[in-house]
C-alpha cells in the first residue's frame, strides 16, 4: 500500500496547492506518476479531496480494496528445480516491475499456492515428482486456481510434450533454453490477456 499512499498523498498535495481542475490536475499526476494510473484518476482524486476529511470506516474499508486491486505487484510464481534457471527467471521477472517468488519442487509450488494465489506461473515440466505435469493438472481441478495462466518450460521441445502440457491445462509453453525477450513478451502478453496488468 506504500505507492498508493504516496499517489494519494501527492494527488491531495496539488488539490492544497490550488490545483483543483480535474484537467490540470490529471495532467501533473500523469506527468509524476506515468500514463498506468489514468484510469484511477477519478478514484484516486476522490480520495485525495478526502485525505484530511474525518475517515468513516466503510470508506476507510472500501479505499483499502480499491488500492489493493490497483497498485499492488503483479505476481509471479517460478517453480523450478534448477537453481541457476530460478535466478535468471527471478531476474527477468523482477526487471519488469512484478514480483517473483519461486518453489523449487512440486510440493514447494503447491504449498506456496495455498498461501498466496499468484497472477501467473512459470511451471517446470522435469521436476521430481509431483512433476509440471501433475502440478498443471491440480491448478486446473482447483477451484479457485483453475484460472491462474500457467507457462510451462521445458528442456524438450517435441510436439508431444507440447501437446501434453496443454491437455494439462498449460495456457502457453517455453522450450530451454528460453530467449529473453520470448519469455517476457509471454507473460507481459498473458497478464495483459488475463485482465492482470
Amino acid at each position: 500500500m506504500g505507492r498508493l499512499k504516496h499517489i494519494v498523498l501527492t494527488g491531495a498535495g496539488l488539490i492544497d496547492q490550488g490545483i483543483t481542475d480535474y484537467e490540470a490536475w490529471s495532467q501533473r499526476m500523469i506527468l509524476e506518476f506515468g500514463p498506468e494510473i489514468k484510469p484511477y484518476l477519478e478514484d484516486i482524486m476522490a480520495n485525495a479531496r478526502e485525505i484530511h476529511a474525518p475517515s468513516a470506516p466503510e470508506k476507510s474499508a472500501k479505499f483499502q480494496k480499491w488500492g489493493r486491486r490497483l497498485f499492488m505487484t503483479r505476481n509471479v510464481l517460478i517453480v523450478d528445480d534448477e537453481p541457476n534457471i530460478v535466478l535468471s527467471l527471478k531476474f527477468l521477472i523482477s526487471q519488469q516491475g512484478y514480483e517473483a517468488r519461486t518453489a523449487y519442487s512440486g510440493e514447494e509450488a503447491l504449498q506456496a499456492l495455498s498461501e498466496q494465489v499468484p497472477d501467473l506461473i512459470l511451471l517446470d515440466v522435469m521436476m521430481p515428482k509431483p512433476d509440471g505435469y501433475e502440478v498443471c493438472q491440480k491448478i486446473r481441478a482447483t477451484p479457485e486456481w483453475k484460472d491462474i495462466p500457467v507457462i510451462m518450460l521445458t528442456a524438450k521441445g517435441r510436439d508431444v510434450e507440447r501437446q501434453k502440457g496443454y491437455a494439462m491445462g498449460a495456457d502457453d509453453y517455453i522450450t530451454k533454453p528460453f530467449a529473453t525477450h520470448e519469455l517476457v513478451t509471454k507473460v507481459r502478453a498473458m497478464l495483459k490477456e488475463k485482465g492482470k496488468e
